[in-house]
Parts: structure tokens; sequence; C-alpha cells
């Protein structure tokens, strides 16, 4: 009986018993199940190239470590393990380092990690490469939002992780990361056509952090709060004033700092705002319209970018090419979707986030300071990807041509970037990441064998680069002097070389900038520090970055 069953259930006039079962509608579903898989198994292995490119290779390109890096990754340890900072004082909010104060939010991220790790470059930048890998999630999420396709989804991920801007400052271990990383979880909540009260509320909980996350976030986190307001605000949405609370508490923090520590939070913006020489108001306001139009300018954002190679690998501007016809586009979009708060919002947004950055002297473009306008602007790409699609809807051949188009040249000049950032940046920037200072130091330390080491007062805050290699226990209470304690452990002296040559004693060691000339006497050359070498081109020049010298 049981064979019988079988062809009777496995007959066509069996499979005609049931009038609503259609064979078409199973190769659709099985068709929708393989096309989200593969859109789902691309955004993995592109997320996971992302996550390998920016842990590869993280203190070497860039090479070196620049001071600011170093003071953020000496703070971290002796938080870590003394619970002081390298003035004796207990966990400060902020961080006192030669002239400024450092941001709170990425030297206590590397204090977590050099709580268990060793102190290195690569763990110094970790948390940049983190807070870089977050960036593009939360855009590529807010793309999910915005539009609601795997394909923007994808193509946000790559735009995304490509972009030089982004690219380099996940590589750094400066505090900016931090800063973009925190908006753009803000703009992640804010990305729905109509935000919920929570959203709103997760939207200020980030903008709250975000506050001691960057210098300049301290204004544009203000400049945001009033833009949520112009948009939604005058809507009435409901649920929109829930970022204000969280804004408000983290501005009472930060203004209760700045109470008890007066100049502190100032006191580099003084020398460094367009009004510090006492020009004249006409004078000020035409340096604040040069370098704002300066930062949202096409040579700054497509064709030079910043000048500094600690910002830029200075082959092209700070976002890619692909970007600028998607931008135009952009503007297009919100022109025609001017009414509804998520565009008035984006809008406000990009024209206020270059305001701080223009308050300050920025010459060729700062991308530090003007990192805030980096989300907003790859969101507008998104939009301006969306309206493309939208206009040509009904003639498929050529969206297809358009999308290779850009896709084509979005792929080339990220590969040419990349395969740049990891052969001849590493050349270019060593200068300018005061490549071999530590190496030279640590040497000169090793080879003095109790011996004064004297560190050349033209080498870039040496105090603070001797305290990384080496690590002195801080100071156990609150002290006012930058390096004196901390070097007399080490038997160091900050000390002009000229001053140096004639102080100094048999068995003493001398470090010397690339730019100093070789000292007189009985000083005998015992090491030379040089830039690294560019792998596509072996002609290129490795100057001597600095020396170690030896007495008798």
């Amino acid at each position: 009986m049981e064979p019988q069953a079988v062809t009777v259930a496995e007959s066509p006039s069996a499979m005609q018993v049931d009038p609503g079962h259609d064979p078409a509608i199973d190769d659709a579903a099985r068709r929708a199940r393989l096309h989200h898989r593969l859109w789902l198994g691309a955004i993995v292995v592109v997320a996971l190239l992302v996550v390998l490119r920016n842990l590869i290779d993280l203190s070497g390109s860039p090479p070196g470590m620049y001071v600011d890096e170093s003071s953020i990754a000496y703070n971290a340890w002796t938080i870590a393990h003394f619970g002081v900072d390298e003035h004796g004082i207990h966990f400060p909010l902020f961080f006192e380092a030669f002239g400024e104060y450092k941001n709170p939010i990425y030297v206590y991220s590397v204090a977590a990690l050099a709580r268990f790790l060793p102190l290195t470059t690569t763990v110094e930048r970790l948390p940049a490469a983190f807070f870089g890998m977050a960036v593009v999630g939360f855009l590529a999420a807010a793309t999910w939002r915005l539009t609601g396709s795997r394909a923007f989804t994808f193509g946000t991920l790559v735009l995304t992780a490509l972009t030089p801007w982004l690219v380099i400052e996940s590589r750094v271990g400066f505090e900016t990361i931090a800063w973009v990383a925190l908006l753009s979880g803000a703009l992640w909540c804010l990305s729905s056509r109509l935000p919920t009260p929570r959203q709103f509320g997760w939207a200020g909980v980030f903008l709250a952090f975000a506050i001691f996350g960057y210098t300049t976030a301290r204004l544009e986190v203000g400049l945001i709060a009033i833009a949520i307001g112009l948009s939604w605000g005058l809507r009435r949405t409901p649920g929109w004033w829930r970022v204000l609370p969280p804004v408000a508490v983290g501005y009472m923090a930060l203004g209760t700092y700045a109470l008890l520590n007066p100049g502190a939070l100032t006191a580099r913006f003084a020398y460094l705002n367009i009004w510090a020489d006492g020009a004249p108001i006409s004078t000020v306001i035409g340096r604040f319209v040069t370098n704002y139009f300066t930062s949202i300018g096409p040579r700054f954002l497509f064709l030079s970018g910043d000048a500094n190679p600690r910002q830029n690998t200075q082959i092209g501007g700070m976002l890619l090419w692909v970007m600028a016809p998607l931008l135009v586009a952009g503007i297009l979009v919100c022109w025609e979707r001017r009414r509804e708060p998520l565009i008035r919002f984006l809008v406000l947004g990009i024209v206020f986030a270059p305001i701080a950055a223009a308050l300050t002297f920025i010459e060729s473009g700062h991308a530090l300071r003007a990192s805030g306008m980096l989300p907003f602007l790859l969101l507008l790409a998104v939009l301006g990807a969306d309206g493309i699609r939208r206009a040509l809807a009904s003639r498929v051949g050529l969206r297809r041509a358009v999308t290779g188009v850009l896709a084509a040249v979005l792929l080339a000049q990220g590969a040419a970037f990349t395969v740049n950032l990891f052969t001849s940046y590493p050349n270019l920037a060593a200068a300018s990441f005061d490549t071999g200072e530590i190496a030279a130091i640590t040497t000169a330390h090793i080879d003095a064998a109790g011996h004064l080491v004297y560190l050349s007062t033209s080498l870039d805050q040496p105090y603070i680069n001797a305290f990384f290699a080496l690590l002195p226990p801080p100071p156990t209470h609150e002290v006012t002097d930058n390096a004196t304690p901390g070097l007399t452990a080490l038997h160091m002296r900050v000390m002009a070389p000229t001053a140096a040559e004639l102080d100094g004693s048999a068995g003493d060691m001398l470090v010397l900038a690339g730019t100093d000339p070789a000292p007189h006497g009985d000083w005998v050359l015992v090491a030379t520090e040089r830039s690294p070498a560019d792998a596509l081109d072996a002609r290129a020049p490795r100057p001597v970055l600095e020396s170690v010298y030896r007495m008798g």
C-alpha cells in the first residue's frame, strides 16, 4: 500500500488537488531568498575587509608616532595603572598637554586597552580603527533607514570605507574620530523620516558624549541641537525635545569644568582664533568667509585636501571624486523635498558644520576641525544617489550604465588610494609623524647605561616621546612642571644642542633632530633614523630624521 500511496502523491493529478498551490510563487520566493543571501554575503565580506584594512599595519601606515598620540598614550597608561595623568591629577575630565587639553573620550578608550595590553603605537591607534568601523556601520545603517535598499546600503558601506578623510582618521590616534563616530550614531538615530521619541532621546545621548569627543564639537553640538529644533521642533514632532536634556547635561558638565579650571578649555583657541592678532572686524569677517568656503570648496574636498600629511595622503582631496555628482544630485533632491524635517536638518547640519573650523586659521583647510562635515556629506551623497535612481527609473539601460560608471570610478580611485596608503604614504608622512624619535630616544637611553641623555630642543616635544618609550611612573601628587620629574628619573635633559655639547661628559648621549648640525668635539655618531622606504619608488629620498651621538 505504501508504494501506491507515494505514486499517487507524486502524480500530476495529485498536484492538482490543491487549487491554491502555485509553483511560480515558490520559484519567486526562492529567488528572493537567494537575492537576499547574496546581498547579505556581499555586505559581510566588505565589512570584514574594512576591519582588516583598519587593523593591518597600524604602526607602519602612517609611520612613527606624532607627539599628540604619545601624549594620549602615556596619559592613558598612567590612568590605567595609577589612576592619575602625567601631572598627578586623579582621573581628570580633560588632560593637559603642552599648551592644550586633550578630550577624554579617546584617552579613556586607550586606557581601557592599556590596562591589559602593552603600550605600543598599535594599541594607541586601535580605538581610532574601532571608531572608524563604527562610522561605516552607522552610516550604512542610516542609509538603510533612508532608502530601504540593500544596494544603496552596500554602496554606502563601500563608499564610506574608501573615503580618504575617514580612512586617515581611522588610522591615526587623534581624538577627532571619536567625535565623528558619535555624530554618525546620532545621525543614524535621526535618519528615519519620522524619528520616534526614543530615537530622539538616543540621538541626544550620542551628542552629549560627542561634546567630549573633540574640541570643535563643543560648539558644533550646540549648533546641531539648534538645527534639530528648527527642523523637527517647529513642526512639533512628538518627542523631538528628548534630544535636549542629555545635551544640556553634557554642557553643564563642560561648563562646570570650565568654571573650576579657568582658561583650560580656551587656552589653545586663544591664539588660534582669527581675531587673535587684534585685526579689525572687517578683516576678521573676511577671514571667516574665506575659511568657511575653503572648507566646503572643491579644492579641499576633491582636489588637494588638507596640506598636512597627518590628515591627508597628498594625492587627492578629502573625498572621492565619485561623490561630486552625487552631492550635486543630493542638493537637487534636498530642494525637491525641502519641506521634510529630515531634509531640513541635513541641510542645516551641512551649513553649520564648517563654522567651528572657520573660526581658526586653517589655510588649506583643516581636516580635523572640519570633520563634523563628513557624515552629513556622505548622507547627502546617499540622497543624491537615490534621486538619480528615481530620475532614471523608467530608463533601465541608462540607469545601469550610470551605476556602472560610478562604481568603476569609485573602485579605481579607492584602489589607487589604498595602494598609496601602504606604499608611498609612509615615506611622505614620516617627518610629520616624528618618525624615528621614539626609537632614537630608546637607543640613547640603553646605550647611556646610566649616563645623561640630552634631547635636542629641535625635537618635537621630546619629553612626551621619552615618557611613551620608557614609561616612568607619574607623580604621586599634582605637579605643575610638565617634564622635569619624569625626565630626572630617566636621567634626561631637554637642551639646545650647542649647550649640550658644552655640558656633556664622557659616556653621555645626545639625540638630535635631522635639522640639527652635527656636534663638534668628541661626539661619535651611534645611530641614525631615516624615513621608511617607498615600496613603489626605490629612488624616493630617505632623509635622516634623528641622529644619536655618544661623547668620548
